[in-house]
């Protein structure tokens, strides 16, 4: 660290970090918060790691307009989203959003159509409120992201590292 990097201090009393010593605990942490998720979530379903993936990235696409408002995100927050409420995502955009192959994609995409976990609808495809593998409707897992999510924090704040407006 350097010299004014260390007279520096935080409103925790811990040492300013530079922007490199930052972005290294921040990605570490949250490098093994998504690990510990995914983990979690790969103990309760058959699927392979790149499927269970998928099945969540069509889900997020899917409930995107209800996440970016703090409205409707409150009006949801103890229910699963109904299959009317969530908006199509074509097979493009998860390949291109996820950097994989278009092919790959519509055959792995196919096989969860087939599985009754996605469904194809006019507008593009969605995560199935009533999927059979429960996938974005366990409770449970909501806990534990929560849980994790919460130590995530603590573990930045242990750290010094803090958020807030400035930045």
């Amino acid at each position: 660290m350097n010299q004014n990097s260390q007279e520096e201090q935080n409103d925790d009393s811990h040492p300013q970090h530079s922007e490199q010593e930052r972005a290294k605990i921040i990605a570490r942490l949250t490098w093994r918060y998504m690990l510990t998720i995914m983990g979690e979530g790969m103990k309760h379903t058959p699927l392979d790691p790149i499927d269970h993936m998928l099945a969540l990235v069509i889900c997020t696409a899917n409930l995107s307009h209800i996440d970016s408002s703090p409205d409707l995100s409150r009006e949801y927050a103890d229910t699963i989203e109904p299959d009317p409420i969530r908006r199509g995502v074509s097979r493009g955009v998860i390949a291109r959003a996820l950097s994989m192959p278009a092919e790959t994609v519509r055959r792995r995409l196919n096989a969860l159509i087939k599985a009754e976990i996605l469904a194809e609808r006019d507008d593009g495809l969605i995560l199935r409120a009533e999927n059979p593998l429960r996938i974005g409707a366990r409770q449970d897992l909501w806990k534990f992201h929560a849980r994790q999510f919460e130590r995530l924090l603590r573990e930045l704040r242990l750290r010094g590292i803090t958020f807030d407006e400035r930045r």
